[in-house]
């Protein structure tokens, strides 16, 4: 739990990460009413959604294309480099982040993954950035379009809305 009382002594410009889910330790509108410029939490409903799901799937994918023997942190901060990338000219107190929608983060990331195993000499397969990209772009769309598809047919359900 985080009080209102306790964000209001914060630094100014305060920045506040929430991430208990469902409930976050403070709701992000009484974090900003109390002083925070940016509130971020895990929940997809509200602005900057901090998930471990907009990290994982490009570190997997680029351990996989390469085949690299394993995982490293130095891997795991290409991909954080390359998240923090995509939000370019787009970041703001509510957008630090990219969001799931904008999967085209993905394939970037699996590629600055691949190319950071490759430096590391933990890759078995040796690729260009340009066909890491590639070939990284083409799963992720194909995955995507055929969820798509299966949703359309009725195979997948639509998300509840609340």
């Amino acid at each position: 739990m985080i009080l209102p009382e306790w964000v209001s002594k914060m630094a100014k410009d305060a920045i506040l990460f929430a991430c208990a889910n469902p409930v976050p330790e403070i709701w992000p509108w009484e974090a900003r009413e109390a002083g925070a410029m940016v509130v971020a939490t895990g929940r997809s409903d509200f602005p900057n959604q901090v998930n471990n799901s907009l990290g994982f799937p490009g570190i997997f994918r680029g351990a996989l294309d390469v085949r690299a023997r394993t995982i490293t942190d130095e891997m795991c901060f290409a991909a954080a480099e390359a998240l923090a990338n995509q939000i370019g000219d787009k970041l703001d107190e509510e957008h630090i982040l990219p969001t799931m929608d904008d999967w085209e983060v993905f394939p970037r990331e699996a590629a600055a993954v691949a190319m950071k195993a490759q430096e590391q000499g933990l890759a078995r397969v040796p690729m260009s950035y340009d066909e890491l990209l590639k070939q990284a772009t083409q799963i992720i769309k194909r995955s995507r379009d055929l969820t798509q598809t299966m949703m359309n047919m009725g195979y997948i359900a639509e998300a509840p809305i609340e």
